[in-house]
């Protein structure tokens, strides 16, 4: 009875944009990047690239955890929820597109998170609702996606995006799953 999700990520590519804040002294913390974080904390700080030509859809901090996402992928999710109160826009010196960090996600649980997992390891969470369009997990940087969001994603030709499937299910259910020793295969879509 597992519903599958999409773990929403990028794909390190090529050329991408990366940026940092222009204040040296400035700490950015994973938890200021969080999209569980309920504070715009990053409207008042300015970003400059550092490397990098091209502005894909997503990009992200230099070397770094956090990322940020277009208009163009905003758009696609405001199609399935009102992200007026889960995206606000960061300001990055000399660049023509916007950026947004996404934040104020609801959070779920993240059943096999003590286990040594790998990237295409399945995930299980504590999501049951197939409608849910976005969501967090506990204790992770993870912006989960249902099925409906991840094909307007690739539908969109949104660039340099990765998306991983991983299970929603109950405690109980996990327990079972463990008990049984299922692993299914984990599918990864990406644009071309």
């Amino acid at each position: 009875n597992m519903i599958t999700f999409y773990y929403f990520t990028h794909r390190f590519k090529r050329s991408m944009l990366e940026i940092i804040p222009t204040e040296p002294s400035f700490d950015l913390s994973w938890e200021h990047v969080s999209p569980l974080y309920k504070e715009q904390f990053l409207a008042n700080v300015t970003f400059s690239v550092v490397t990098g030509k091209k502005s894909y859809d997503i990009i992200r901090v230099n070397q770094d955890i956090g990322v940020f996402y277009s208009k163009k992928i905003i758009n696609v999710l405001s199609q399935f929820v009102d992200m007026s109160d889960k995206c606000y826009p960061i300001k990055i010196e000399g660049l023509e597109e916007q950026y947004y960090v996404i934040y104020n996600l609801e959070a779920y649980p993240y059943w096999n998170r003590d286990e040594d997992t790998f990237l295409y390891d399945p995930c299980y969470f504590g999501m049951q609702d197939p409608s849910t369009p976005i969501f967090g997990i506990e204790g992770t940087l993870f912006i989960m996606v249902s099925e409906e969001v991840k094909n307007a994603l690739l539908k969109n030709k949104v660039s340099n995006i990765e998306l991983i499937e991983s299970f929603g299910c109950s405690l109980e259910e996990y327990k079972e799953i463990k008990k049984s020793k299922f692993k299914p295969e984990v599918h990864a879509y990406r644009d071309r």
